[in-house]
């Protein structure tokens, strides 16, 4: 609420760019909303859907780009004469207007929804523009040693270049960019992405990365700090996390009990998948607007310092349309082969939110069994050995009660029954996370509550 009111504090410069005090008009709603009497929840309700707006307006900058919020005056005051028309009367108007106010409150809050939608496509346009050259960064009046806003900084090639010592030390690679090492001149050390030139869609999915990052808020999401563009180079800088990724721990270059705590312990293991877990539900449920990841998996889980994951990965991410259980979104491309991919959304080509709760499934089958995704098994039929899905491989001994024959021992060579029950709740979890049909598998604040019980019963017995 403190940024709104900042927020506020610019309605000068945002009503130049859309031709109206939108600002102050929802200040007005504020207020309104406060001295309400009937509908009080549902002004309450118009009152947070308007604040959304006020946080996100100042972040304008271009006047192209904010062209289709032009009927957003006209919104605001209906929904500030709305507000207003619920402070007075008795209850006997109450009583008789209660379904025609019902149905105002519910058709003024699709408006605002459909303004909130525009916020990522606008920035989206934004970013792009200026990679194209049409809208020149604009000239701040502070000084070079102000720290400007994350996400907000635009580094330059030399700059990237002296960071990265020249792309010296690779991190990862993958279809979409190879991630290097670096340090910036005050420092911090950071993560930089550099986008694979000539890929096909290489440009709209750098635009598309930089706009869902750029505002989302989160303990367990990777911050975004900076871009560059320039001589034909697209990167994206994130904050750095020293520890490597869950992957690296479970069966990478850094699975080693005896200098990870995430491969010695149940509880690291758990609290890494809860963080994850946390970072899909702000995605689904309170970024704005919603977020499915479409990459989750134990290399999109990172660690830092501290040991606190935090999901980054976001170069396949699509915006949720609103008002629909599914959209269509073309899977990214070997993403079967991967072992992380929803075959509901393969087979149909729509991803929703389950698809992300697959993912997060298979994700958690890894941390218990310290098996990747795609394992290599001998097929007794054929006589030889034959790779199949981790889901496929120790489902059926989950499923069976039989946990013990999949758990990964180096955590506890032999884990007792008190031990065991976190995981079988972790275990069963996963199972339904992985039901082949999305409507079958739990919400993700389902998947959160149940890691949350986990956690709580390893803490409970001992840390283990």
């Amino acid at each position: 609420m403190e940024e709104m009111w900042n927020g506020l504090s610019n309605a000068a410069s945002v009503a130049q760019l859309i031709g109206v005090d939108a600002l102050g008009l929802v200040s007005k709603i504020l207020q309104a909303a406060r001295a309400a009497r009937q509908n009080r929840r549902d002004c309450e309700h118009l009152a947070n859907r308007a604040g959304m707006l006020a946080e996100l307006l100042p972040r304008l900058r271009d006047p192209e780009a904010a062209r289709p919020l032009a009927g957003l005056g006209d919104t605001l005051a209906e929904a500030h004469d709305l507000i207003v028309s619920c402070q007075g009367r008795g209850r006997a108007h109450e009583f008789f207007t209660a379904s025609r106010k019902a149905e105002q409150f519910r058709d003024v809050e699709r408006k605002i929804d459909s303004y909130l939608l525009l916020f990522p496509v606008i920035s989206h346009i934004e970013i792009a523009r200026r990679l194209d050259g049409v809208v020149a960064p604009q000239p701040s009046s502070h000084s070079q040693t102000t720290q400007l806003q994350e996400g907000d900084k635009e580094f330059t090639l030399a700059e990237i270049t002296a960071a990265t010592n020249n792309f010296a030390v690779v991190l990862s690679d993958g279809d979409s960019g190879t991630v290097y090492r670096g340090r910036l001149r005050d420092g911090q050390e950071v993560a930089v992405k550099r986008l694979k030139p000539g890929r096909r869609g290489a440009e709209d999915a750098f635009g598309t990365e930089l706009a869902i990052l750029a505002p989302l808020r989160h303990d367990h999401i990777v911050r975004l700090l900076g871009r560059c563009a320039e001589a034909g180079e697209r990167v994206v800088v994130t904050a750095y996390a020293s520890n490597g990724s869950l992957r690296d721990h479970l069966h990478g270059r850094r699975a080693s009990p005896s200098s990870s705590p995430v491969t010695a312990s149940w509880e690291a293991r758990v609290r890494a998948l809860l963080g994850a877990a946390r970072a899909v539900e702000h995605l689904h449920r309170r970024a704005v607007p919603l977020v499915i990841h479409r990459g989750v998996a134990s290399s999109s889980v990172l660690l830092d310092a501290a040991w606190a994951p935090r999901l980054t990965g976001f170069g396949a991410a699509v915006w949720r349309a609103a008002g629909v259980e599914s959209q269509p979104v073309e899977p990214v491309a070997g993403a079967a082969a991967g072992g992380y991919a929803d075959p509901e959304y393969l087979s149909t080509g729509r991803v929703k939110p389950a698809s992300d709760v697959y993912s997060l499934g298979v994700v958690m089958l890894e941390a218990l069994t310290g098996n990747p995704p795609v394992v290599t098994v001998w097929e007794e039929g054929s006589k030889s050995m034959a790779t199949m899905t981790l889901a496929s491989s120790a489902l059926p001994s989950i499923q069976a009660g039989r946990l013990v024959d999949v758990l990964d021992r180096r955590p506890a060579a032999a884990p007792t029954a008190w031990q065991l029950q976190p995981l079988e709740l972790v275990a069963s979890t996963a199972a339904r996370c992985l039901w082949l049909h999305g409507d079958n598998r739990p919400a993700i604040s389902e998947v959160v509550a149940n890691l949350e019980q986990a956690l709580e019963l390893i803490c409970r017995h001992g840390h283990f």
